[in-house]
């Protein structure tokens, strides 16, 4: 019997057997094991210089359960990195997956830009299990013994960046983890960061009439407070044990750290007005170690009504700071 394939055909039975890998999007692709739990590692490097020791820019995913790639079965279509691209030259850049979550995924896989159960509207239970604040920092500590061991890792510079709940961590993992010697807090808020941020959404929303929802989220802290350790999701809220961890206030945290802290958000982030309340205690203390840039007229993810792409412009001020300090 004899097969004959057209060329459409091959290219089907071709595809089938192809599957995309980091590598195809730039990212070199380790593992370690935390726990049990395997632990994905992303790495950026300049083309040629992979094995060059230049130093680490490891970069904190921000809240929701995303992948770090999510594609069209061809090209990277979103990315949670800010820096990916613009930092290369002088590091490696680093990047950690959320437990249970795919490493990469279709973007068709995706329900409302987050990465559910196929089929329920459930996070999957590792996620749930160690979506939480101390978990991040035992691993990424973990992770960064293990970057500190490899050599084409420059370990005179350890930097983290947090973008977001991103910058909860990162600043829990500055203080808490030997060797890390410069913070960038991004798009942070000091106090009572998830559950105040989420009252000031609501509060937006109000203007000629009360958002009831500003009562049920202190109502929703009310219950957090008396079950911090609940893994439980009730109606639609985030676990309690998350929403805890998340929102244990940072100024103090941040206050005491010696190492260089940059501390940036756009001037229309619901956060603003606490980072200026932060930059004011920071001023009142005497505390030179930490410094401020705002953006005028960006959000919280760096834009504003303009097409204008500003993270470029963003990183290159970063990397000045970093040179300076």
């Amino acid at each position: 019997m004899r097969i004959i394939l057209t060329t459409a055909g091959l290219c089907i039975v071709l595809l089938s057997f192809c599957q995309l890998t980091p590598e195809n999007f730039g990212y070199r692709h380790q593992t370690l094991i935390f726990r049990g739990d395997t632990v994905h590692i992303l790495i950026s490097s300049k083309i040629g210089e992979e094995e060059v020791p230049k130093p680490i820019i490891m970069e904190i995913q921000g809240s929701t359960g995303v992948p770090l790639i999510v594609h069209d079965g061809e090209n990277m279509i979103s990315s949670v990195s800010i820096l990916k691209g613009l930092v290369e030259d002088e590091y490696h850049l680093v990047m950690v997956n959320k437990p249970g979550i795919p490493l990469m995924c279709h973007h068709d896989e995706l329900r409302k830009r987050r990465y559910k159960i196929p089929g329920t509207n459930k996070y999957p239970e590792e996620y749930v299990k160690h979506n939480n604040l101390d978990y991040y920092v035992e691993r990424n500590n973990e992770v960064v013994k293990y970057l500190k061991k490899q050599v084409w890792v420059d370990s005179s510079q350890f930097i983290i960046e947090g973008h977001s709940e991103g910058s909860t961590i990162a600043t829990h993992m500055a203080d808490r983890i030997l060797g890390i010697t410069h913070l960038i807090y991004s798009g942070g808020l000091p106090y009572y960061p998830r559950i105040l941020a989420m009252i000031r959404q609501e509060r937006q929303l109000e203007y000629d009439t009360i958002n009831p929802w500003v009562q049920k989220s202190l109502d929703y802290w009310t219950d957090v407070i008396k079950q911090p350790l609940s893994s439980m999701q009730e109606n639609g809220w985030d676990t309690k044990s998350e929403t805890y961890s998340f929102s244990q206030s940072e100024n103090e945290v941040l206050k005491r750290l010696h190492i260089p802290v940059l501390i940036s958000f756009g001037t229309q982030d619901e956060a603003a007005p606490f980072n200026d309340m932060f930059h004011i205690e920071v001023i009142k203390d005497r505390n030179t170690n930490i410094q401020f840039k705002s953006y005028l007229g960006l959000d919280h993810y760096y834009q504003s009504t303009s097409e204008q792409d500003f993270i470029p412009m963003i990183v290159k001020d970063w990397l000045d700071w970093l040179d300076a300090n």
